[in-house]
């Protein structure tokens, strides 16, 4: 099964950037966005009845997979972007590699990867992905966040 092609939702704004390129920069992407998501030591916006990881935690998670997946399978540089929308943070993530589309861990041969990307659909509200142009590619997720949860411009 493969990640759905559709545009980012175009009520978004960019809170933060990161530009990687390499695996070596996703600590500090993670620590980074990290502190950039309020409630980071709690579970801000995660709904009373959500038992699955503290919402912030999924964000993090899902931005480090699909930057992984952009390194691995892209072409640098790598592009990491945290958008805000009213009742929406989303993870938009930019490489160059627009002929190769996101394909789960179905589609792939058996230790070719793909699991993050199952992960990234399990924990986002929504995952998709875009062609923006003949060199660029975005894989995104949005996550449904409280209104005194989303992201604050830092």
């Amino acid at each position: 099964m493969s990640v759905a092609e559709a545009p980012l939702p175009s009520t978004m704004a960019e809170v933060r950037c990161w530009a990687l390129r390499s695996l070596e920069d996703l600590a500090g992407l993670r620590a980074e966005l990290e502190a950039a998501l309020p409630g980071r030591a709690g579970s801000a916006g995660q709904p009373d009845d959500d038992p699955g990881p503290p919402l912030i935690q999924r964000i993090v998670l899902v931005a480090s997979e699909l930057a992984t997946n952009a390194l691995r399978h892209g072409a640098p540089p790598v592009t990491v972007r945290l958008l805000r929308g009213d009742d929406l943070a989303t993870i938009d993530v930019i490489d160059r590699n627009p002929d190769s589309p996101p394909l789960l861990a179905g589609e792939r041969a058996p230790g070719a990867g793909g699991f993050g990307l199952v992960l990234a659909r399990r924990a986002a509200h929504q995952l998709g992905w875009c062609r923006t142009g003949p060199d660029e590619k975005h894989v995104w997720a949005c996550f449904s966040v409280t209104p005194a949860a989303v992201v604050a411009s830092v």
